[in-house]
């Protein structure tokens, strides 16, 4: 799976998103800060994130994957 793949994918869900992945092959670290996280706890916010990739994970072309998903007031706060 490429990264423009995984992009296009929380797009589609996401289009209001920032979206910084990192990774090659079979292995990324997708970071989502959206306002659609607001309210929702952590696990609802990874099985979101994570359902757009199911497929992949399913069947090996993704082999890892890493989701760090705030919201635009998170994201805020950890800066110093």
């Amino acid at each position: 799976m490429h990264q423009d793949d995984s992009v296009k994918r929380v797009r589609a869900e996401y289009p209001a998103a920032i979206i910084d992945i990192a990774g090659a092959d079979c292995n990324f670290e997708l970071h989502i800060v959206s306002e659609t996280f607001a309210g929702q706890g952590l696990l609802q916010r990874q099985k979101g994130v994570l359902a757009l990739f199911k497929d992949g994970l399913k069947s090996g072309a993704l082999h890892a994957l890493t989701i760090k998903a705030k919201t635009p007031q998170e994201k805020a706060a950890e800066s110093p």
